[in-house]
């Protein structure tokens, strides 16, 4: 565990409360630390060793003791009503060496009824091996050693379940980076996959929300063959079943945290299709969550691409200048960790864009020039090539001849191995036009920069476009305009 990254992600709230414990305990030192920690997360131990005469041996065991009293309050924060049940499950066997057979049998078919409901194999392996235990000299064992057979095998399903949805967006990542066929193979594989286990395991609704996670989002996101070997639902039943389990589970943990996906999920379906009125009720929903939608665990479903809508929603209603000041506020304060590629360069080239549609060029390239040097990027090809096509568009409206030059020079190069030559024929003209409004002949400029955007515009299709988010003609050719286009 990261102590210092986890105390400087603490609300108020649970801060002042933890903090008020060490208090009452009479752990000054640790409630010292903590606050240490708390205003000073990057370096603290120095700043806490100079306030406290502590040694090197007993700041270590301070440190490990606050470190377990942190873990401890976090897992005592959660409050799910599973927990009890779950808690009847591991005391099964004071239950039957408690009581009568009659009665542990009364109970234990009483929990089975509850464990069905939450749909908690896991649970219902336990309450089947000891009830075939209690049945073993009557007719029953035999069905409840079936029973037991089938939650061993349900639960190896659920395993495969889950695995399946992060095999899919592991693939999805990849392929949003990379653009290559291997990843978006794997995505429809795993989309026949999940497929064949939910009509297996029919009764399921806990298999049946994964499947709607991983088809609704395919349908969203990427070009779904003709060939696939799966049958895909419409995407507005897939909907109404999912939310009705989320309905119906209220109570389950895992549905109600689910539910802010599904409500990202039904806004891009809804803006795609220009359901105005229902996408703004939903933008507005999820706006008030980006941060969370950044930050915390969905399922591993990509849910990044908000921010890309989040910015067309500024743009279309003209108010970049609201946005750029949402971002100098805090949203550009956020901590997105860099573990996910996909994230994090989808947070910075949203700052990126942000800036770069209020005119501010500057500020936008040197996000850029900062992402490259921190992530690297030479593996994932389409990524490399939209962050540097947008630098050097930056340049080139900064009007840095010499940092526009380089770039447009190492894009060249890299445009000429073999791997790019067939995918990206797109790449090339998009560097005439860099080139042509960087020094191009003032008399023939605007006649070059129309044929070959004209030209851009018509190549620029499919999963291998780049740029899309600007208007080349727009913004190389002066007009007066937003200089941003409505894709996504």
């Amino acid at each position: 565990m990261n102590l210092y990254k986890i105390v400087s992600q603490l609300t108020k709230e649970e801060f002042s409360e933890l903090h008020k414990q060490f208090l009452d305990n009479k752990a000054d030192k640790s409630a010292s630390f903590l606050e240490t920690i708390r205003k000073n997360p990057e370096s603290p131990e120095k700043e806490f060793l100079e306030k406290h005469d502590v040694t090197a041996s007993a700041f270590y065991v301070l440190k490990s003791r606050l470190n377990q009293r942190i873990e401890t309050y976090i897992l005592r924060k959660v409050g799910d009503p599973e927990l009890d049940v779950i808690r009847r499950v591991l005391a099964v066997n004071d239950l039957i060496f408690s009581n009568t057979r009659d009665i542990s049998v009364a109970a234990l078919s009483r929990l089975e009824k509850e464990l069905i409901r939450l749909d908690f194999p896991y649970g219902l392996m336990i309450v089947y091996r000891e009830l075939q235990n209690l049945n073993a000299f009557d007719e029953n064992h035999q069905y409840y050693k079936s029973r037991y057979n089938q939650q061993v095998a349900y639960a190896i399903a659920m395993d495969k379940g889950v695995d399946i949805v992060v095999q899919f967006f592991r693939a999805y990542d990849n392929f949003y980076l990379s653009r290559k066929e291997r990843d978006y193979q794997e995505m429809i594989r795993q989309m026949e996959k999940i497929d064949n286990l939910t009509n297996i395991n029919h009764d399921s609704h806990r298999l049946y929300i994964f499947k709607a996670i991983i088809h609704i989002f395919a349908k969203l996101f990427i070009d779904i063959p003709d060939t696939i070997r799966c049958e895909l639902e419409e995407t507005e039943t897939m909907f109404e079943k999912a939310f009705n389990f989320i309905s119906e589970y209220k109570e389950d943990k895992f549905y109600t945290n689910i539910q802010i996906l599904f409500n990202y999920l039904r806004y891009i379906y809804y803006d795609n299709n220009n359901f105005r009125d229902k996408a703004n009720m939903f933008f507005g929903i999820l706006d008030e969550k980006v941060d969370d939608l950044l930050i915390r665990y969905h399922a591993n479903v990509n849910t990044s691409m908000f921010l890309f809508r989040k910015l067309q929603y500024h743009v279309q209603s003209n108010t970049i200048p609201h946005l750029v000041r949402e971002i100098d506020q805090y949203l550009g304060k956020l901590e997105v960790d860099r573990y996910r590629i996909s994230f994090y360069v989808n947070y910075q080239l949203f700052l990126a864009h942000a800036y770069f549609a209020d005119r501010q060029y500057k500020k936008a390239s040197r996000i850029l020039y900062n992402l490259r040097t921190d992530v690297n990027l030479r593996r994932s090809t389409h990524m490399d090539l939209e962050v540097k096509f947008f630098l050097a568009a930056s340049y080139v409206l900064m009007e840095d001849f010499d940092l526009a030059n380089q770039l447009i020079l190492s894009l060249q190069r890299q445009l000429r191995k073999p791997t790019l030559l067939k995918n990206y024929e797109h790449a090339r003209v998009l560097l005439k036009i860099l080139s042509i409004a960087l020094g191009g002949k003032p008399r023939t400029r605007a006649k070059n920069l129309r044929i070959n955007i004209d030209k851009y515009r018509e190549l620029n299709k499919g999963r291998y476009a780049l740029l899309e988010r600007l208007d080349l003609e727009k913004l190389f050719l002066r007009e007066e305009a937003s200089s941003f286009s409505m894709k996504d």
